[in-house]
């Protein structure tokens, strides 16, 4: 290695440096021709404090960020991790995933092999895969400043876009190196004339649930338990009981997981399953399997324990025993027939919508807008079918979270549940439709509409998909989620955003609904 630094500082002072390793050993020499060796040495230090100034002050930044350990706060109340919180880069927050699941609330689950973090609020799903620099917030890829790491086996996940992304509000106070997280609590105004506020209800816990062929299935509990009215769906066959202000003890539900329970003699039931269907309050969900048409009773009369059995329908046009809901909008009145035979509800959920525009394509445009032109259509001919009443989660550009869609859905006591997206690539390469769906009991609807909906937008084949996502894991109807193209590939964004094609799709979905409803 040779070095050479010169500087002339007048016609007769000129000062040359040369640095040269040989055999391990750095030399130095100094020459000069008009400078005192009292001028090396001051020449010679100022050059090495030029060179190792900014190496320190690097340093020192970096000292400095490691040594400062965040204080993190929700709504005032400070949080405790296990494993402290980090600051990298100088200035993004870093915090292990525990605290999401522990302190926040939040479902958060772990792929191994593909190292990727999945975070559920009920509103919300983000994906992180460790070290990548984008992450998936509903299917729409979003640049990250700092990606999820793994530091001496901990996950470490960035807590500012998390935190913002699941709605809270996210602040940094400089003076105090502490993050203030802040959840908006969200009340609803009481009806003092009804003088019915849920929120004074103590609610109940579940220890567990069982089934027993004499007693039917029996529900444990401690607390207040004041089941909903049971109500019944069709495609397949299914009686639902939602239990208000009750969530699930550890030993009866592991977070964010639905648990089946299989029966085998009961002539009216297939089985049982159920989960936390809604947070904020909780609300726990019974969906009972139905090989026939049944009767359901509920009997609470032992304190601590609620026992659903089912029995012989009394003839009473198809309701639970216990009476449906005749107030909830969109749901045909009286038998729920026709002269011409059974009214279907048909739910089309057009993704995405107002403040929450989706994927935007190559050339500019928003997937809420393709999602509502072709659910328009779709409405639109399907509004000529008698037996198909159509309900649409979002009619215009506005927007309707996860949960509302779900209950948009229930409360209508639809037969079927199809909602309409775009895809995206961040590589920009991929082509294609796909449909989705989570329980197998939709399956069979996926690959009837899938295989109607290739022939629609002519594009490539990419099948059938099985996939944990918030409309079709948390409805309880036979339940798709249809990605038309990608917005990231020029061919399919021509494709799906012209108009000669939505009517094409619309009317191959409205193919594939007839033939699983068996409707001539």
């Amino acid at each position: 290695m040779n070095f050479t630094f010169g500087a002339t500082f007048s016609a007769k002072m000129r000062l040359l440096i040369r640095l040269q390793k040989s055999n391990g050993l750095i030399r130095l020499r100094i020459n000069s021709s008009s400078l005192g060796w009292k001028m090396k040495k001051i020449a010679l230090m100022l050059l090495f404090m030029s060179m190792f100034f900014p190496l320190f002050s690097g340093m020192g930044q970096a000292a400095e960020s490691a040594a400062v350990v965040p204080k993190l706060f929700l709504n005032g109340q400070p949080l405790q991790a296990s494993v402290p919180p980090q600051i990298v880069q100088g200035k993004y927050t870093v915090v292990p995933v525990r605290i999401v699941s522990e302190n926040l609330g939040y479902q958060v689950g772990w792929q191994q092999d593909t190292k990727t973090v999945t975070i559920h609020n009920g509103q919300n799903e983000i994906v992180l895969q460790i070290n990548d620099d984008s992450a998936l917030v509903n299917h729409v890829p979003v640049q990250l400043d700092v990606p999820a790491m793994i530091d001496q086996g901990t996950t470490l996940i960035p807590l500012r876009f998390v935190g913002e992304q699941m709605g809270l509000a996210v602040n940094w106070d400089q003076a105090t190196k502490s993050v203030y997280l802040t959840r908006e609590e969200e009340t609803d105004p009481v009806d003092e004339e009804e003088g019915d506020d849920p929120s004074a209800d103590p609610g109940a816990l579940i220890s567990s649930v069982s089934y027993d062929s004499m007693e039917g299935l029996v529900v444990q509990y401690e607390g207040e338990l004041h089941p909903n009215v049971p109500f019944k769906l069709d495609n397949p066959k299914r009686i639902v009981i939602d239990l208000p202000n009750t969530g699930y003890g550890p030993s009866a539900l592991f977070a964010g997981a639905e648990v089946k329970l299989p029966v085998t003699d009961n002539p009216y039931l297939l089985g049982v399953r159920y989960s936390l269907f809604a947070k904020d309050p909780d609300t726990a969900r019974l969906v009972l399997d139905l090989a026939e048409d049944a009767d359901v009773v509920l009997d609470d009369s032992d304190p601590g324990k609620l026992r659903i059995q089912l029995g012989e329908p009394s003839g009473n046009n198809g309701s639970t025993g216990q009476q449906t809901d005749p107030s909830v909008p969109g749901v045909p009145a009286g038998d729920g027939q026709t002269s011409g035979g059974k009214v279907y509800t048909v739910v089309i959920d057009a993704g995405h919508g107002g403040t929450d525009p989706g994927a935007r394509s190559v050339d500019g445009r928003w997937e809420k807008d393709l999602n509502l032109q072709i659910s328009l259509k779709l409405k639109a001919l399907l509004d000529q079918e008698k037996q198909i009443k159509v309900v649409l989660s979002r009619p215009e550009d506005k927007y309707v979270g996860l949960a509302d869609r779900v209950t948009i859905a229930e409360q209508n006591k639809a037969d079927i549940f199809i909602s309409i997206h775009a895809n995206s690539d961040p590589k920009g390469t991929a082509t294609g439709t796909e449909t989705y769906y989570t329980r197998e009991s939709s399956k069979s609807l996926a690959d009837v509409i899938h295989s109607h909906l290739v022939k629609g937008t002519g594009l490539k084949d990419r099948g059938v998909k099985q996939e944990s996502l918030h409309v079709t894991r948390e409805t309880t109807m036979p339940a798709i989620l249809l990605e038309t193209g990608f917005l990231t590939n020029q061919t399919d964004v021509n494709t799906v955003f012209d108009d000669k094609v939505q009517n094409r799709i619309a009317a191959e979905i409205v193919a594939g609904i007839k033939q699983y409803l068996k409707l001539s």
